[in-house]
């Protein structure tokens, strides 16, 4: 199983990225559509929809990397929780030994 977590900085670094990414992953069309847009609307001066502009269709591609999107935060949520009590569960371990007796990661 992929390891998310392995030392504390991970949890302010990989964590939010992570998050990040799939968020993005999961809005992208409708993200990439609104911008697109925009930019067609600011360069023409013609009001976009979805009768004249091709970028106004993405958004509906949203109804499936939404839902894709989803399945992927659950996933990572779950392996993230898995990771960070295996992470305390280790450092409570490390409390009780010597340092002597320490594993090296």
């Amino acid at each position: 199983m992929g390891t998310i977590i392995k030392k504390k900085n991970d949890f302010l670094t990989r964590f939010p990225i992570g998050l990040l990414v799939i968020i993005f992953i999961g809005f992208s069309p409708l993200i990439i559509g609104a911008v697109g847009s925009w930019m067609t609307e600011f360069f023409t001066g013609e009001a976009c929809h979805e009768g004249n502009c091709g970028w106004m269709v993405l958004p509906w591609l949203t109804i499936i990397t939404l839902p894709i999107g989803g399945v992927l935060l659950i996933i990572y949520l779950v392996i993230f929780l898995i990771d960070l009590f295996q992470f305390f569960k280790n450092k409570k371990t490390y409390n009780n030994l010597d340092m002597s007796e320490k594993p090296n990661d």
